[in-house]
């Protein structure tokens, strides 16, 4: 993932597992609808922390079994240190080539990992050489390119805008999401079905701390492509600023739309 935007680790980490709070309850409605199983034996494509790995565990239970692939050794070692399940193994590897990673899966799960990748589409055909005939592909990826929180006041525009803007100059597809059906296609597979999701909350529970910590995260990308500075950010005092602006005007957060995309890989 050449063009991933979170260069601090700790502080990634710290974002992905909090990350997880927002997500994991659309994940886990995705992979039970998809038909994620006790018994399967599952690979989860950049696995980053872990979050998504711990969830299939859960549903294949015992008797199933996680492979979570990851390029980076420090996630890697973090997810590891996080899981006490024993149905998981995390390996270091890319998502993009598959290389050195075996067949035979009953299923490929990965959420948020392609729109991040050089070649989307290539690496959906490659996944699909993972698993067995009759076997599930299931992603989940996102839409940025939207209103977070309503009204869209000043500085929530401002913040939002200078993140949509440094990933669009790193050349990270901000629309992933809504892009799966067409991507599954390209890829070779059957028309995907799909699900779209997400959460919003007004009053003082709004999560501007989601989207705080996303693009505080992003602030050393926003510095390299001369989209914003750090000082501009402030990033220390920026979810407390937007959970203010929202408040004030009786407004609500909402969290990016999230897609759900899965397929029953072709019998041969």
């Amino acid at each position: 993932m050449n063009s991933y935007p979170f260069a601090d680790r700790a502080a990634e980490d710290e974002r992905l597992v909090a990350q997880g709070a927002l997500f994991d309850p659309l994940t886990v409605r995705l992979l039970t609808r998809a038909g994620l199983a006790p018994g399967m034996r599952v690979l989860d494509l950049g696995s980053g922390a872990g979050n998504v790995a711990r969830l299939a565990a859960e549903l294949v239970g015992p008797d199933g079994a996680v492979v979570g692939i990851e390029q980076d050794p420090a996630a890697v070692e973090l997810a590891r240190r996080r899981t006490g399940a024993t149905n998981i193994e995390f390996r270091v590897g890319d998502a993009q080539t598959l290389e050195g990673v075996e067949g035979d899966f009953d299923a490929v799960i990965g959420r948020l990992f392609l729109m991040y990748l050089p070649d989307p589409v290539a690496a959906l055909s490659r996944a699909a050489t993972r698993v067995r005939p009759g076997g599930l592909i299931c992603i989940h990826e996102t839409d940025l390119d939207y209103v977070p929180a309503f009204p869209y006041t000043p500085l929530w525009s401002e913040a939002h805008g200078w993140f949509l803007e440094a990933l669009e100059k790193a050349g990270i597809e901000r629309r992933m999401g809504p892009s799966l059906f067409a991507a599954f296609r390209a890829a070779g597979l059957p028309a995907p079905r799909l699900l779209v999701e997400t959460f919003a909350e007004g009053g003082p529970e709004a999560p501007a701390w989601g989207w705080a910590n996303v693009i505080a995260a992003a602030v050393p990308l926003m510095e390299r492509t001369g989209v914003a500075m750090y000082a501009e950010v402030d990033p220390p005092t920026l979810a407390d600023r937007l959970l203010a602006e929202t408040l004030a005007c009786d407004g609500c957060v909402i969290g990016p739309p999230m897609t759900g995309a899965w397929v029953t890989v072709p019998e041969e």
